[in-house]
């Protein structure tokens, strides 16, 4: 590395010669002592030192009128760390320039100057000048160490945000999860009852069917039967009771099959999907979705049905954890239906009439896409763009205590981009309506 430099300005040939004489035995061995003899090479020797990687430490600088002032003005405006020692001659007059007089890093030796003086004033220049690169280097350390507080507390801040988000997933996971075995262990208890009334209502249809024709043939063999027989057949309307039995059976048979698409729907929604993807038919999943909502789209005193229009294209079979899809559709849906039920308060009965309710979902796979898209809209009057854009955020919800079913948005969100990569995306229009958009990427491809 090279030496520290301290360079020596004046016209004087004798000027510089003194000052290598005597400064050589103090700085020789530390620094490296130049000369040059006017300024214009002294700049362009500074800039080749500097650009080289030498340390310049002082300059001293034969101080004559008029064009002196102007050169150091040069050199402190390149150089303005380095210190700079006048060597000021009889004839100069410092007063003519105030420049000089207040500038904080010039000092001065005056004619006829001594080298106990120059030795001296050079000691103190070089002591100032260490100072100086302490205090810089303090300060440069006092900015790192503030720059890496700051980058720590960004770093927590980062730290403490994604462990409240873990923390709200796992809840939501957790909860979920044991939602779902509820679920499976409720329809599992259910099922075989539903199946065994359905089975039986098969052969009851048949024995009815049989007791009524044999019914039937006494009717017609013994037409006069005794007078008790006759007064209960009056009695209980027995003609009407033949004819509405088959409705009543027809109407077991309809209950039964609602159970079993519920039984259904519940199954699809509590699968636990924990070993691996599965080809699955996603207008299923959603239908199970809707058919566990069936109570809630239904009409009741305030206002009619929420009407479901179903747009539904050709699909392939996608690979996906059909229990999760569930429930990202049955959360997007409820949002919807709780929507309506905020949008319809001041709204009659008479007015939903005309202007109903209504979700519509579009399924559809564009051609020659690597995926398949599914739309859900409402017509409930959609957010504030202030609320819509934090919709995603984690334990953001504007919802009170009790209201609100299934997972938030953000795990839908993890669910369709993390667990399935794919999209899902929100538009809203304030006073129209939301729209969700699911794009999920078929066998082998990746979206985002």
């Amino acid at each position: 590395m090279s030496k520290p430099v301290i360079l020596c300005i004046a016209s004087a040939h004798e000027t510089r010669q003194q000052f290598q004489a005597h400064l050589q035995d103090d700085y020789g061995d530390d620094y490296h002592l130049a000369t040059v003899g006017d300024y214009d090479s002294a700049l362009v020797q500074l800039k080749r030192l500097r650009a080289g990687g030498s340390e310049i430490i002082a300059l001293l600088c034969e101080y004559q009128q008029p064009t002196a002032a102007t050169a150091l003005k040069t050199l402190d405006q390149q150089f303005p760390a380095v210190v700079k020692i006048l060597l000021v001659t009889p004839e100069a007059d410092l007063h003519a320039d105030p420049w000089l007089i207040s500038h904080h890093s010039t000092r001065y030796l005056y004619h006829p100057w001594q080298p106990q003086d120059l030795r001296l004033t050079l000691k103190a220049t070089i002591e100032h000048y260490h100072q100086r690169q302490q205090i810089q280097q303090q300060q440069q350390m006092l900015d790192a160490l503030q720059l890496q507080n700051a980058q720590l507390l960004n770093t927590l801040q980062e730290s403490k945000q994604t462990i409240l988000k873990s923390q709200a997933q796992l809840l939501e996971q957790d909860k979920m999860a044991v939602l779902g075995q509820m679920v499976a262990g409720i329809t599992h208890e259910i099922n075989n009852p539903v199946s065994f009334i359905a089975g039986s209502l098969k052969y009851g249809r048949e024995y009815l069917d049989d007791i009524i024709s044999v019914l039937r043939l006494y009717q017609e063999y013994y037409p006069e039967p005794h007078n008790n027989i006759v007064e209960k057949i009056q009695e209980v309307d027995f003609n009407y009771l033949l004819e509405d039995f088959a409705n009543l059976f027809d109407a077991m048979q309809e209950g039964t099959d609602l159970l079993r698409q519920i039984s259904t729907s519940a199954r699809v929604f509590s699968r636990s999907d924990r070993e691996q993807k599965i080809e699955f038919d996603l207008h299923k999943i959603i239908n199970s979705a809707l058919m566990l909502l069936k109570h809630r789209l239904k009409a009741n005193m305030s206002r009619p049905a929420i009407e479901v229009v179903r747009q539904y294209a050709e699909l392939p079979m996608v690979r996906c954890y059909p229990g999760q899809l569930s429930q990202v559709f049955l959360n997007i849906l409820a949002n919807a239906i709780d929507a309506f039920e905020e949008h319809n308060k001041d709204r009659s009965y008479d007015e939903l009439e005309l202007h109903p309710n209504q979700i519509t979902i579009i399924s559809e796979c564009p051609p020659d896409a690597d995926f398949v898209r599914i739309v859900i809209r409402d017509n409930a009057g959609g957010i504030e763009d202030a609320v819509h854009a934090r919709i995603f955020d984690t334990l953001f919800t504007t919802k009170t205590v009790g209201k609100g079913t299934g997972l938030g948005l953000p795990i839908c969100q993890q669910i369709i981009e993390s667990q399935h990569r794919g999209q899902l995306r929100s538009l809203n229009c304030w006073h129209e309506g939301m729209q969700f958009t699911i794009e999920l990427p078929l066998e082998g491809k990746f979206l985002g």
